[in-house]
């Protein structure tokens, strides 16, 4: 009877083991998790609802992958709350021993699809990026690159991951017969290189957004509509930097709960996904918005973005026949770009006569 209460390590002196109500993380990482669900919930709503209803386009690889991502947070958020339930968050003296096993397979688990996350919200950026501003060969090449980069990376951490230990059970049962590698490797690989790829994946359509043809004022706010990504990076800058905390302490279900919550929001790791996921949808916000509002509150909101795209989309803004012409707007741009990728010239065209036909 007394096995049944053994605590996971000794306590700290003067400290008795609690297994009855003892403090955790898990009604703060419950309401997180709540929150950042239903915000990106919302904001994939609104993209599909945009992409299918409003530009009336066919869904793209980015939009694709969106929905992958979407419904991997999901089975995220399931394993890292079900971690909750068996000891994570709480003092590992405070954990019983025999939960510690099921604890860390559930964690494994969580952290393996992760490592896929990270990635496919990586890849809902870059491919609405080639979809979107690959006009010139150099930035066609920078996203296929970043492409590239974080499907090899992802992979990479993937499967070196799951198969850091041989057998796999033997990651969250250390009885098993086998071997590890060490644990310390792995996660500053995945730290660095994520917040590496992070950073690429925001500056890379910096350089098309500075180099518009519009005021300074409008186009700090257009760039400020990319940068809400920078609080993904600095969760996992944070995260990383958490790093050595975890494996400089035998309290493990603490410490891996402080770096899961650095992966949900600002202390989670999914503030990196989540954001990062909500982010990606804001893209189609401005013509979101053009649909959906009416009146002055229209002419407030979309003033953030409007003469944002004029160097791009002004091609078209002289001509008051054009059905976005008169529009050269962030969601005119994007509207645009949609028509072009689904009817591959075919929309120019019809354009183009309907407007000799009129004159």
């Amino acid at each position: 009877m007394a096995s049944q209460w053994l605590g996971s390590i000794p306590p700290p002196p003067g400290v008795e083991p609690n297994f009855i109500d003892p403090y955790d993380h898990m009604t703060e990482n419950i309401a997180l998790h709540t929150v950042l669900l239903t915000l990106t919930t919302l904001a994939v709503g609104m993209r599909l609802y945009t992409r299918l209803r409003i530009t009336k386009a066919k869904l793209g690889v980015d939009d694709y992958f969106c929905i992958v991502s979407y419904f991997m947070i999901i089975a995220f958020s399931g394993f890292m709350l079900k971690c909750y339930t068996k000891g994570i968050g709480r003092h590992m003296w405070n954990v019983p021993i025999q939960d510690v096993t099921e604890m860390l397979k559930w964690f494994s688990i969580g952290s393996f699809i992760y490592l896929l996350l990270g990635g496919c919200v990586k890849l809902t950026f870059l491919f609405f990026y080639y979809r979107i501003f690959s006009e010139t060969n150099k930035m066609r090449y920078l996203v296929i690159l970043g492409i590239v980069l974080v499907v090899g990376f992802s992979l990479s951490l993937f499967f070196g991951n799951v198969f850091s230990c041989i057998p796999v059970e033997k990651a969250w049962n250390p009885i098993v017969p086998g071997h590890c590698l060490n644990p310390v490797i792995l996660p500053y690989v995945s730290g660095i290189s994520s917040s590496v790829l992070d950073l690429y994946t925001l500056v890379l359509p910096v350089p098309v957004l500075v180099g518009l043809n519009m005021d300074l004022k409008r186009k700090v706010k257009v760039i400020a509509v990319f940068s809400i990504g920078l609080l993904a990076c600095a969760a996992s800058l944070i995260r990383l930097g958490m790093t050595p905390i975890l494996h400089s302490s035998p309290d493990a279900s603490w410490n891996l709960s402080k770096m899961s919550v650095w992966a949900l929001t600002i202390y989670h790791r999914t503030v990196e996904v989540n954001v990062g996921l909500i982010c990606a949808c804001l893209m189609l916000l401005p013509a979101f918005l053009n649909h959906v509002l009416q009146g002055p509150v229209l002419d407030s909101m979309s003033r953030l973005f409007s003469g944002a795209f004029g160097k791009l989309s002004g091609r078209r803004s002289h001509e008051s026949k054009s059905p976005i012409g008169n529009r050269d707007t962030w969601a005119a741009y994007v509207e645009q770009r949609d028509s072009d990728s689904q009817f591959k010239g075919l929309h120019h065209h019809e354009v183009a006569q309907n407007e000799v036909a009129q004159k």
